[in-house]
């Protein structure tokens, strides 16, 4: 899964695919090198950003996915936001995916939206927002309670209509987890496998591993990203969604090869 930021804040590219253009040549970029799922999204969801609002980012969204549609009509379009409207908005103009690092409690009307259409829904742990979520880090244990707050929003999706079958799970690295949780978390991603629906993993050029290799910029960031890539096709997890698609592919083939 390829990540198209189209935002002025993202903690790793943002601003630089917020027109039009560039956001297309970068999205078609990502299919060349081997991306099967484009991620868009039009909020950062970095810790301390501002939430933009589902006007702007429909503004945002709408113009892209209808261009990419035209250009790239086999490739699956997830949205990454949290607001019903502009899921319901954008799957209304061809979008096929809801991501959604709110696991739907930032707007629970989103799960009305993903029942009527029926279309794959990330469900990912987190807690509080970005203003507040690194506030929000303490667990009992962070693998059982990961789980267990999943599951609960799970059965919430569930209640409101969703099947089962839409559902994939994404355990929120770096989403109210401080370095530690997050390592611990990768180390034990059987555990989320073991949950029975398919899981999807975002960890790329993120402050965790900057923290364990000792390395400031996002951007310098990719063999960090590549050792978590290749844990996670090692555990069977079933989706990347990555900055570095060429590099990150090659990481997976080599280490699908391997095992």
């Amino acid at each position: 899964m390829a990540i198209v930021n189209i935002t002025k804040d993202s903690f790793s590219d943002g601003g630089m695919y917020i027109d039009l253009n560039s956001a297309i040549n970068h999205a078609s970029l990502c299919i060349k090198q081997g991306a099967h799922i484009l991620d868009i999204g039009a909020q950062s969801t970095r810790p301390g950003a501002t939430e933009v609002g589902s006007e702007v980012e429909i503004k945002r969204l709408v113009p892209l996915i209808k261009e990419l549609k035209l250009l790239h009509p086999e490739i699956p379009i997830s949205v990454d936001t949290f607001h019903h409207s502009v899921a319901e908005q954008v799957l209304n103009i061809g979008a096929d995916w809801v991501n959604d690092i709110s696991g739907g409690r930032h707007d629970p009307e989103i799960f009305n939206v993903v029942a009527d259409k029926g279309c794959p829904y990330v469900l990912t742990h987190s807690r509080g927002n970005s203003k507040t979520m690194d506030s929000l880090t303490k667990y009992n244990n962070v693998i059982k309670d990961v789980k267990n707050e999943l599951s609960n929003q799970i059965n919430f999706a569930l209640s409101k209509g969703i099947k089962n079958e839409q559902i994939i799970i994404d355990p929120g690295i770096g989403f109210a987890k401080n370095v530690d949780q997050n390592l611990t978390l990768l180390r034990n991603l059987e555990q989320f496998i073991s949950m029975n629906y398919p899981v999807l993993i975002g960890a790329s050029r993120k402050r965790f591993i900057g923290s364990v290799i000792n390395e400031s910029s996002p951007t310098k960031r990719i063999f960090g990203t590549a050792a978590v890539a290749s844990r996670c096709v090692m555990a069977g997890v079933d989706f990347l969604r990555v900055h570095d698609i060429k590099e990150i592919n090659q990481v997976i083939i080599m280490t699908k090869s391997i095992i």
